[in-house]
């Protein structure tokens, strides 16, 4: 999935400080796990925790994390629906058509039929159907709690194969991208068993830092001033599907209560601050870049002030070059893996 500030290609260099400096550990936890790719990636040898504001991102993490194999769908199988991943895919149009159009939400809110074009309307229609029998299902009890979770996060990650967007939802494209005509498909998302009792979370950071311990703590907030929500709020409603009142042409939904403090200057460094000193983890591993709203001098304070300022340590990754506004010179920006040792009562 297209995510501001995806991890997918620094993998393997979290995984050498891992190595390097917790060699020992059992857990490992992603306190802002986002698509939960770093979660996914470490479930291979740890028990995980993972967590974050955004319920869609919940939802990914339910289906990848805490559930640890893939779901049987017996409730299914008795109505004989063996595969409910190829029932959706394999629709007929005409079954579709079937939907009434007072619960085609994307539909009317997303598509032409509402004036807007993040999705044409046959794939909004498709999603519109996937979701509301998903959400059927749920409530006549034919699927479990963790077969739910896992049907709508593949109904999510199918999205973005389709969006008229340029990866994020801020706004739609006034043409129609090559994308946009792909026939939109519910994305069979991979389970991988590791045994474990995985946990996830959909709160504060800060708050649950209070609640659960561990060995790694792996930290990646948002470094810049883009809130995560207004961006990504067609994934969001896709997974609560609860018909929110939507605002403007861009279709936004209410947002003012999910705001980072991590994306506002004045406040990240308290918020950071809060987060390390609640940590209850001995190993504390942050992703961060130069061209964030922390400076290197703010985190090295922070860190130090809580772990053991012998341990403290930067690893850089130099990752691109951007055009400075100075004489058109070139500066390159770099992403930071930064690690202490924290103590820990």
């Amino acid at each position: 999935m297209r995510f501001i500030g995806c991890k997918t290609l620094l993998l393997d260099n979290i995984k050498q400080v891992v190595d390097e400096k917790a060699p020992d550990a059992e857990t490992f936890c992603d306190i802002f796990s986002g698509t939960s790719v770093v979660a996914r990636f470490f479930k291979q040898w740890y028990e995980v925790y993972s967590n974050d504001i955004l319920y869609f991102s919940y939802v990914l993490q339910k289906a990848t994390i805490e559930v640890d194999a893939m779901p049987d769908f017996f409730g299914l199988r008795e109505r004989g629906i063996t595969d409910p991943i190829a029932y959706f895919n394999d629709m007929p149009s005409e079954e579709m058509e079937l939907l009434p159009q007072e619960r085609r939400f994307f539909q009317n809110t997303y598509a032409p039929t509402g004036n807007r074009m993040y999705l044409n309307d046959e794939n909004a229609l498709r999603i519109d159907y996937a979701r509301n029998t998903v959400e059927d299902w749920k409530q006549a009890g034919i699927v479990t709690e963790k077969e739910y979770f896992y049907l709508v996060a593949c109904i999510v990650e199918g999205i973005p194969f389709v969006s008229n967007t340029s990866g994020t939802y801020g706004a739609f494209h006034k043409n129609w991208e090559r994308r946009s005509f792909k026939k939109y498909e519910v994305y069979r998302l991979p389970v991988l068993s590791n045994g474990k009792h995985n946990q996830c979370f959909h709160m504060d950071g800060a708050a649950l830092l209070k609640q659960i311990s561990g060995d790694v703590l792996y930290i990646d907030p948002p470094y810049n001033g883009r809130q995560y929500l207004p961006n990504y709020h067609v994934l969001e409603t896709a997974a609560k599907y609860d018909y929110p009142e939507v605002r403007g042409i861009t279709a936004q939904r209410p947002y003012e209560n999910n705001k980072s403090d991590f994306c506002m200057k004045s406040k990240v460094a308290a918020a950071f601050d809060e987060l390390i000193a609640n940590a209850r983890f001995k190993h504390i591993i942050l992703s961060y870049s130069t061209d964030g709203l922390m400076t290197v001098e703010q985190i090295e304070m922070i860190m130090k002030k809580y772990g053991k300022p012998e341990t403290f340590q930067i690893y850089w990754i130099p990752y691109r070059r951007y055009k400075s506004r100075e004489q058109g010179k070139k500066e390159e920006l770099k992403e930071m893996l930064v690690y202490v040792e924290k103590q820990v009562e």
